[in-house]
């Protein structure tokens, strides 16, 4: 497959203090509450070390790298009897004496903010990330705390040294009652990634999504759902881009106040065009859909989603991802909390014929969390991480060992 390379323009040179920017911003104007509403921050603060066995990922013999992290980031959030906003931003920086090119500072935006009346919801999620390319390209097996459920996964599993990926994610909605059983909603998805420089096997793209639905609430505890979606891939480094469209259908279960479930079913009819080489003009038609449970209990909760679905990605192209993650998290005594998690992918391109970048990945990790104070806690934990490409005849592993000393600042209190 030919790529075409560019250098970065000024605006991607200065995209690391845009986020920085988006950060202080996001940060003042929480400080400014409205009349009646609560306010909370909860910061937080910590020195690491970790030991990789194979940090790159690469196949074959490599040696073990150790290496050190600083992060530091705060917990933001609003909240009025009809609106509640959350938003979580940090800092990391990392430091490998023996591997000084994976070396980086990198910014983390997460936030959500969600406004309800007695019939309608409206609500604007996403994230904005400015990261190193390894970090970036293999999915952790932990969910994401302020938006868990992910509707795309752009990553390819081939990380280049140097490079690094700046992408930006919204996903708005709104929901409307027409009565207690029938409703309407509308949702769109806007993602964009932006690589810097960008190397071979990397392409930056726009990716939108629309979708329509009504819904139908038909038991105490159960709402089914029929809709619609459209979609646009467009990648900005080669002549590539992907239109797809289909039906939906879905259902919501509450089993108890602690428990619920979601499934749904997805057809996609996708219209694929890429002009470079191999040369790509063919319409594909999948299937979709998901299977998922959230349980949060007073000591326990778990959270189980199992998916396959059309995602764009940072390869020039759309793929099938066969995807499943579940996490566990309990409470061992008032101070110790224990988490664990595994993630696994299984990646194909569209077309099947074009498989280049077609892949496994797996992690899986365990941590432990004790909080020596109330407001400080020592953590350490374990990852195994493993990747092989259907056209290698050899995979990759990495042993991962981390300790964490920090600070957390109180919970707020509701």
């Amino acid at each position: 497959m030919s790529w075409l390379f560019r250098s970065p323009s000024p605006l991607q040179r200065r995209q690391p203090n845009i986020i920085v920017a988006l950060l202080c911003a996001t940060s003042a104007m929480l400080a400014a509450p409205s009349p009646a509403a609560q306010v909370y921050v909860q910061p937080t603060a910590a020195l690491g070390a970790e030991n990789d066995s194979n940090l790159d990922l690469n196949p074959g013999s490599n040696p073990s790298v150790q290496g050190y992290l600083v992060n530091a980031g705060a917990l933001f959030g609003i909240a009025t009897p009809n609106w509640e906003s959350t938003v979580s931003a940090r800092l990391d920086y990392r430091n490998y004496p023996k591997d000084q090119a994976d070396n980086r500072l990198e910014e983390y935006l997460d936030f959500r903010s969600d406004y309800s009346t007695a019939r309608s919801h409206a609500a604007i999620s996403g994230q904005i990330e400015h990261r190193d390319d390894f970090n970036a390209e293999f999915s952790s097996a932990y969910f994401n705390q302020i938006n868990p459920v992910q509707p795309t996964n752009p990553s390819t599993g081939q990380a280049v040294t140097g490079e690094t990926l700046t992408s930006v994610l919204l996903q708005p909605s709104y929901t409307y009652k027409f009565s207690p059983v029938i409703g309407a909603g509308v949702s769109a998805i806007y993602q964009k990634f932006n690589f810097t420089p960008a190397l071979l096997g990397h392409s930056d793209f726009d990716f939108y999504q629309g979708n329509a639905e009504l819904n139908w609430k038909f038991s105490q505890r159960s709402e089914l759902s029929f809709g619609g979606f459209g979609s646009k891939y467009e990648a900005t480094q080669i002549q590539s881009s992907a239109t797809g469209a289909g039906p939906t259908v879905g259902l919501d279960t509450s089993w108890s106040p602690l428990l619920s479930t979601n499934a749904t079913i997805t057809y996609q009819h996708t219209n694929l065009d890429q002009s470079s080489s191999p040369v790509v003009k063919t319409d594909i038609n999948t299937w979709g859909g998901n299977a998922s449970a959230v349980y949060k209990g007073q000591l326990s909760q778990y959270r189980l989603i199992l998916s396959r679905f059309v995602t764009p990605s940072g390869g020039g192209g759309v793929y099938v991802n066969d995807q499943a993650q579940i996490q566990y998290n309990r409470n061992l005594t008032e101070r110790l909390a224990f988490t664990g998690a595994v993630i696994g992918i299984k990646s194909s391109q569209l077309p099947s014929n074009v498989n280049e970048l077609d892949r496994s990945y797996m992690q899986t990790a365990v941590d432990l969390k004790w909080m020596i104070r109330p407001t400080w806690f020592v953590q350490g934990g374990y990852q195994y991480s493993w990747q092989k490409y259907t056209l290698s005849p050899d995979g990759a592993m990495n042993n991962r060992i981390y300790i964490r000393v920090g600070y957390q600042g109180l919970p707020p209190q509701r």
